[in-house]
């Protein structure tokens, strides 16, 4: 019999906590968009339709958010199946090397939890640093700049905007993911012996989910969210929509996802004081379909 079911696969990401569009992460931005906005308008009723403005969903931006979205949707499901497995192969390729370099080494003795929130917290650390520098290069270079551009191009936001990457960079990001996991777990497993887990929260690395629950849908919103002096630590949305504006004096800020003290390692990182207005997109383009987004980094 023939089966549909693959037709439902861009929906699973609404329900799968892995996932930053998970339907609890989205109620959350929901909440703290509602309440900072109602707090502006001094009315529910405006806060709702200023927070649902219909002009953000007749774009032509939001159109090519959509058509990009349930492709990646499809190619994300094919690449994170290779993923998984690889990353494992990397991991025992890197134990069998260390053992074999290392034969006398002498794992260290930890108590389970301790190394499970060992473990926890570095796999994070080294996954948001490797975003981090992911996106630096794909700013810095220009060949790769033509691709992540289509990203950059949104001239409004939605937490759709998120998978508004083309097949390329999406490609590049999880192999990325593979390397480093597989190089972190295999190091763990050399260095302690034993088998390894995390802190997790309704299955996910316990701080994805607190990142996510914290309003992280907002960074690809036109909500304004700062986090004041906490921005020298974390990324907030404003800080992200800063990174998305079309200002010259904006370009290549705020590169990082978690962490902002990589922006200010690699100089970076811009702190905004107050609310700044800003416009969104990359001078010059404008696409207007699925094809127009896919084939603009092969034009001269």
């Amino acid at each position: 019999m023939l089966s549909f079911d693959w037709l439902f696969n861009p929906l699973l990401v609404f329900f799968e906590s892995d996932k930053r569009l998970y339907f609890g992460y989205l109620f959350s931005a929901f909440f703290i968009g509602m309440v900072l906005l109602t707090y502006k308008e001094k009315s529910i009723k405006k806060a709702f339709h200023a927070f649902f403005n219909k002009k953000l969903f007749t774009h032509d931006s939001f159109n090519v958010d959509m058509s990009l979205f349930v492709f990646n949707i499809f190619l994300k499901l094919l690449i994170f199946t290779f993923v998984t497995l690889s990353a494992s192969k990397v991991s025992l390729s890197l134990v069998r090397l260390l053992y074999n370099s290392f034969p006398d080494f002498k794992a260290v003795t930890w108590d389970y939890y301790q190394l499970m929130a060992v473990y926890t917290v570095v796999s994070f650390i080294a996954l948001d640093f490797s975003r981090f520098f992911q996106h630096y290069l794909f700013h810095k270079i220009p060949f790769l700049w033509r691709f992540h551009k289509v990203h950059h191009s949104a001239e409004v936001m939605t937490p759709l905007t998120l998978f508004r990457t083309h097949p390329f960079e999406s490609v590049v990001g999880a192999f990325r993911r593979t390397l480093v996991l597989g190089v972190v777990t295999g190091s763990f497993v050399f260095f302690a012996e034993a088998k390894l887990g995390v802190w997790a929260i309704l299955g996910v690395n316990g701080l994805d989910f607190i990142f996510n629950i914290f309003g992280s849908n907002l960074r690809h919103s036109h909500i304004w969210l700062s986090f004041g002096p906490l921005n020298y630590i974390f990324v907030s949305p404003a800080q992200h929509q800063i990174h998305h504006s079309r200002d010259k004096k904006y370009y290549d800020t705020n590169l990082g996802i978690v962490f902002s003290f990589w922006d200010q390692l690699f100089g970076t990182f811009y702190h905004p004081k107050k609310r700044e207005f800003i416009s969104f997109g990359v001078r010059g383009e404008h696409y207007k379909s699925f094809g127009d987004a896919v084939l603009a980094p092969f034009r001269r």
